[in-house]
């Protein structure tokens, strides 16, 4: 056996996942909660969106009718 057998087999192997043929990990990792916000920061949150989004609202163009032959 040479050398680049051994290490074409080591390369070939799985990464170790450190959940030594588990799935998943015995005890659920816990996220820190974000606090809740308050009634007047989310007022003050969707004020601030709905002005941001007016400007990107599409118009309607403003069409007139002109008589006369179509050219």
């Amino acid at each position: 056996m040479s050398a680049s057998d051994a290490y074409e087999r080591l390369m070939a192997e799985a990464v170790p996942t450190g959940t030594f043929g588990r799935a998943r990990p015995t005890t659920p990792r816990t996220a820190e909660t974000a606090p809740a916000w308050t009634a007047e920061e989310q007022a003050a949150h969707r004020a601030e969106l709905l002005r941001a989004l007016a400007p990107a609202r599409p118009r309607r163009p403003k069409l007139r009718v002109i008589d006369g032959q179509a050219a």
